[in-house]
C-alpha cells in the first residue's frame, strides 16, 4: 500500500514553503525548496503511517471520541497528526519506556521546531532507514491503551467510547509547557524522574 504523506508534512516547519519529499531509504534527505531545513528521507511517509495505525488502533478499542482540554472530537487523524497531539504521545511513550532498556526505548522519532504546530513541535523520524516500525507503533499504542483504560476507570458509565488525553501519563496532553519542555530536552526523557497522579505531572 502506498502512503501519501499528510498535507501538513509536505511543507517546511521553518519557513512554510514546500518540501522536496524523498521516499524512505533514499540516499538523499527531504529538503526545503526555500531554506536549509532538511529531515530524513521518508519521514513524512512514516509519521503519516504512524498516525493512521494509531487511528485504527483506537477504533479497534471501540473509541468514538477523543477528549483534549475541554474539547471532544471524532476527527482522530487530525488529533493524531504530527503537528497536533503526536508530540505529547511521543514524550509520554519515551518516558514510559525509559526503564525497559535502551534498545526498546530507541523509538525512531523526535521533534523539530514548528511554530504552526499545537506544541510548537512537529514529529519527524530520526533515520531514513527504519527497519523495525513496530517499536514506535507498540510504544505509542501502549501509551494510548493505558490512557484509555484510565478513562474507562474514571468514567461513571465505564464506557469504552471515549479516550481522555488529559489523562496521558506521566505528562497530560493539556500541559503544553511541560510537553514542550520535554520535547526540547530529549535527554530529560531518559533521565528525569517523573512523579504523577492520574496523568498529571506533580
Amino acid at each position: 500500500m502506498l502512503i501519501t504523506p499528510s498535507l501538513c508534512l509536505m511543507y517546511c516547519p521553518t519557513c512554510g514553503e514546500q518540501l522536496f519529499i524523498r521516499n524512505m531509504f533514499s540516499s538523499k534527505d527531504t529538503t526545503c525548496s526555500s531554506c536549509d531545513y532538511k529531515e530524513p528521507a521518508g519521514s513524512a511517509h512514516f509519521v503519516t503511517f504512524i498516525a493512521e495505525a494509531l487511528n485504527r488502533f483506537l477504533k479497534n478499542l471501540g473509541v468514538q471520541k477523543i477528549a483534549v482540554g475541554n474539547v471532544e472530537t471524532d476527527d482522530f487523524l487530525s488529533v493524531l497528526d504530527a503537528k497536533s497531539i503526536l508530540p505529547a504521545l511521543l514524550v509520554n511513550a519515551k518516558l514510559n519506556t525509559k526503564s525497559i532498556g535502551s534498545e526498546f526505548n530507541s523509538i525512531p522519532l523526535t521533534t523539530v521546531d514548528d511554530h504552526e504546530a499545537f506544541y510548537k513541535r512537529r514529529v519527524v523520524t530520526t533515520s531514513s532507514a527504519i527497519r523495525n516500525p513496530s517499536i514506535a507503533i507498540s510504544a505509542l499504542a501502549e501509551t494510548l491503551y493505558s490512557t484509555h483504560q484510565l478513562t474507562i476507570e474514571l468514567s461513571k458509565s465505564n464506557s469504552k467510547s471515549l479516550i481522555d488525553l488529559n489523562l496521558l501519563s506521566p505528562v497530560s496532553a493539556a500541559h503544553e509547557q511541560s510537553i514542550l519542555a520535554f520535547a526540547l530536552n530529549e535527554s530529560a526523557l531518559s533521565s528525569a524522574p517523573i512523579n504523577t497522579k492520574d496523568g498529571m505531572t506533580l
